[in-house]
């Protein structure tokens, strides 16, 4: 049988295993429309998220070139965030043909784990939603007073609590946020086309790989030519 090349396999959340754009746009019209600002489209979410919801958010008013005061900016965010903490998994749904994928992975003994730049109470009820049957050695979103990606800190601390070196994992996304982590942890990394940003920008990255299908990560993942 075959086996992965790596000992340790982490993946970006959005955009990667699961589709979640609809419930984001969601949370993210819900804020908007408390300034009378127009409802954001499909390609204008998928611009601005990769570095966390509130990041985000600021991207969407920036768009608009509609500032608001922090206080204000707080009450945006924190209204968002209780509409998607209401509605997170309304529309969201694994992508086809990851499930099974997981289940190979998950049979060859290997370490499995999630990191996002979502808000941590998100990310976890989402992957206990929607991804329940897996026993993932670890799910992390973004957590408070801890750095986000692209720094290299949670690649780290998923390395020492699994026990492998950084070399032996491969980090996979679906943005430069994901090419910029695995750079600057020094593992190797796989990008896919069928998330949030353009397989055109993908390919741009300075040896960036780069898969369209699922079938294709596959191959990628146990290195098969």
């Amino acid at each position: 049988m075959l086996k992965p090349l790596q000992k340790a396999i982490l993946f970006d959340m959005d955009g990667t295993l699961i589709d979640t754009i609809e419930d984001i746009r969601s949370a993210f019209n819900a804020a908007l429309s408390l300034e009378g600002l127009p409802p954001f489209s499909v390609t204008l979410t998928k611009k601005v998220v990769g570095r966390g919801l509130y990041n985000a958010l600021k991207g969407a008013l920036s768009y608009y070139n509609h500032p608001v005061e922090e206080a204000r900016f707080a009450f945006l965010y924190q209204s968002m965030m209780d509409h998607y903490q209401a509605h997170y998994a309304d529309k969201s749904h694994p992508y086809e043909g990851i499930l099974p994928l997981l289940d190979r992975l998950e049979g060859s003994g290997i370490a499995l784990g999630i990191l996002s730049n979502k808000e941590d109470i998100l990310t976890q009820k989402i992957v206990q939603q929607l991804l329940p049957q897996y026993s993932f050695a670890s799910v992390r979103g973004l957590v408070e007073g801890s750095p986000r990606k692209p720094d290299r800190y949670a690649i780290d601390l998923f390395c020492s609590r699994q026990g492998v070196n950084v070399g032996e994992l491969c980090y996979i996304g679906d943005s430069e946020v994901d090419y910029q982590t695995a750079q600057n942890a020094g593992c190797s990394h796989i990008l896919v086309s069928w998330g949030f940003r353009p397989k055109e920008e993908l390919q741009a990255l300075p040896g960036s790989v780069v898969v369209d299908t699922v079938d294709e990560l596959e191959d990628a993942i146990y290195g098969v030519q």
